[in-house]
């Protein structure tokens, strides 16, 4: 078997292989399960820098130094064997322009590579800093029975109102006022609300994705002078790169599973990332966002 595989790997660096297989089986099918691989490890599934950085380099060194030199010389070396042998030109220069444009992606990746963990390294160095002072508040209110949850979705809220919520099984419902964070937050704090059946209220705002946690309220009300917000999500170069579309998505049917017209789904991710939409209240009552206003929290 170890024969086999030096044989073939050897063939292909050769260009000995079929184009047809050097490109679709060799270059193409491995690029595209790398590309999907990468894309199910976001976010990372730990938070150590040395070893997330390590992690890196040798999937840097093996998958673009090595392999894919090796992907793309076969390649290469097959289109001109087919051309010199004259069947299929036009094919072989395809495949060899499509070799051009792979180049092109694999650099731009390599760069992500390099950006991520510069911005990885500074949020943990800013961690690092306070690593005890969230900048977001969990108080019990309304004789607590409500958990009041101010400030951004940071990494970890979801976790710390779990155990809020196992801690005080009176909770009946949570206030949001946030200027919404963490995609992935806002999404586990939906489940948490469903989960719990608890009734969602905002007394000041909240804003991008503090609404997918509020959407999923059982019984949604806003002060009256609490605003919502929503705009599409946006990202920043990482590796690997978050899928925008995915992730809208998903919050997308939490939003119809609670009831929230189709029409003012649409509207919500027609807004620029670096805008906010601020529907009137009345539009939010019309398309079942929220069910009540007027919510005042009792002291």
């Amino acid at each position: 078997m170890k024969v086999s595989l030096t044989n073939y790997i050897g063939q292909h660096w050769r260009g000995d292989l079929s184009l047809s297989r050097a490109f679709w089986i060799n270059l193409v099918l491995p690029l595209g399960a790398l590309d999907l691989f990468e894309r199910l490890l976001f976010p990372p599934l730990i938070d150590d820098q040395l070893i997330i950085t390590i992690g890196v380099m040798i999937y840097v060194v093996v998958v673009k130094l090595i392999i894919y030199p090796w992907q793309v010389v076969g390649v290469l070396r097959s289109c001109a064997r087919q051309i010199r042998m004259n069947t299929g030109r036009l094919w072989a220069i395809v495949a060899q322009f499509s070799v051009v444009a792979s180049l092109a992606v694999v650099l731009i990746s390599s760069l992500e590579i390099y950006q991520s963990l510069q911005i990885y390294k500074h949020d943990r160095a800013r961690r690092e800093i306070a690593p005890a002072v969230p900048e977001y508040s969990l108080d019990l209110v309304g004789q607590a029975t409500l958990i009041h949850l101010r400030g951004p979705f940071e990494i970890g809220i979801t976790n710390r109102v779990s155990d809020l919520l196992e801690r005080n099984p009176q909770v009946t419902g949570i206030i949001l006022d946030s200027v919404g964070g963490q995609i992935y937050e806002g999404r586990g704090l939906a489940r948490l609300i469903r989960e719990y059946e608890l009734q969602t209220f905002s007394l000041d705002k909240c804003l991008s994705s503090c609404t997918t946690a509020f959407v999923a309220g059982s019984v949604r009300s806003i002060g009256t002078k609490a605003r919502l917000g929503f705009h599409q999500y946006k990202t920043y170069s990482l590796i690997p790169s978050i899928n925008v579309g995915n992730e809208q998505a998903k919050d997308r049917a939490i939003f119809v599973s609670q009831g929230v017209a189709v029409e003012f789904i649409d509207k919500i991710f027609e807004q620029p990332p670096e805008g906010m939409w601020w529907p009137e209240t009345d539009e939010l009552l019309a398309a079942g966002v929220i069910h009540q206003t007027g919510f005042v929290l009792s002291r």
